[in-house]
Formats: structure tokens, sequence, C-alpha cells
């Protein structure tokens, strides 16, 4: 499983100015990440889930995912490793709660959400879809592992305003061949090397306007 880069809540919309990190709680942190990889190495989902539920809740996603998440998933990964798929069910469950309390039925959908084939990115574009619904941004959810002509497709059918794209890999040609045919839509940028401050920055920045 592929970890998403270190990442700061941000304390206001990112509009003209861009975010703002708000200061972690370190020590706050490091002690939530200590329980965190125990429940995790306990193979006990239930408690990763209420542990990233807390955070959610005290700290924002942004956070949360930089802070807890993310060095975690970082710390278990590997083959056939039981931890991590504990630590990921946990957190995945942690994420859907908190989409499901804060969806509005007022709000459509702007922002499209998915990555290419073989990219893992289900994990990161579930915490960015909580960012942008904590902003009011709504989104449409593909998930990952979607093939280049499925995406394409649901494009076409919906014209969102922006298209995250999730990838770790060089995927220039294939990015290309959407932008053209779909050059009304902006591509967003999104993976590993890209801060998912940055990606909501980005898909946030139109709403502001």
């Amino acid at each position: 499983m592929t970890s998403a880069p270190h990442v700061r809540r941000t304390r206001s919309l990112p509009g003209s100015g861009g975010c703002t990190p708000a200061p972690p709680g370190a020590a706050g942190f490091r002690a939530t990440l200590r329980r965190l990889l125990a429940a995790a190495g306990r193979v006990d989902d239930r408690a990763v889930a209420r542990l990233i539920g807390d955070a959610l809740e005290t700290d924002g996603t942004l956070d949360t995912w930089a802070h807890l998440c993310a060095p975690a998933l970082a710390a278990t990964a590997g083959p056939a490793n039981a931890p991590e798929l504990a630590l990921a069910a946990g957190i995945r469950a942690a994420l859907d709660e908190r989409l499901i309390r804060l969806a509005r039925r007022d709000l459509a959908p702007t922002v499209m959400l998915t990555a290419p084939p073989g990219e893992p990115g289900d994990l990161p574009l579930t915490a960015l879809a909580v960012v942008l619904l904590e902003h009011g941004v709504e989104s449409w959810r593909l998930g990952a592992d979607v093939p280049w002509a499925a995406i394409s497709d649901a494009v076409a059918r919906v014209a969102p305003d922006r298209l995250v794209v999730w990838s770790g890999g060089a995927r220039g040609a294939e990015l290309a061949e959407l932008v053209a045919g779909h050059p009304a839509v902006a591509i967003v940028p999104a993976g590993p090397a890209v801060p998912l401050a940055e990606t909501a920055a980005a898909c946030l920045a139109a709403t502001a306007r």
C-alpha cells in the first residue's frame, strides 16, 4: 500500500492565498500514533476506527491523515501484512462514517475523484473527499484501479468542474489523451508526490472564486 506524504490541516478555505498550515500538537499525535500502531498490531480494526474517528473530530482530516494515517501506513507497509490490513480497514471505516455524517442532499457534486489502473489511491482519495465535504464541496468517488475508458466515460456523463487523478507513476500519455477528450474539465494531479493539502487547495480554489 502506498502511503501519502506529509500534509497539514488548513484553517480556512484555500483561495487567493493558498493553504495556511495549522501547527500540529506533536506530543498528542505521537501518543495517538503509538496507540494506533498497537491496535494494528493486535489486528483490531475497530480500535483503529475509533482512534481515527476521534482524531477526525478533534483535529480535522488533513492533520489526521498527515500525522496519523500516513505514518502508520508507512510503518506497517509490507507484503502479507496483517497489521497494515487492519489499519487500512479501520481508517476506511472512520473516513466512510465521517462522509456519511457530513453528506448534504443540497450539495451537487462538482469534483470527481479517481485513480487509474494499478494505482492504490483509495484511502487518500477518500480522505480528500472528506476534506472537500468539510469545506462544503461534494464529489463523485469512482475509487481506485479504474480503467481509463471508464474514467473518460464518467467525465463525459457528468462533466465535473475538476477531475482528480491519483497516480504514483508516469501517466503522461494517458492523461494527455484524457485532457484532449475533455478540454473543458480541469485535471488536478494527485499522488504520493503531491501533498494532500495541495490537491485539496486546487479543488477548493475554484469554488472560492
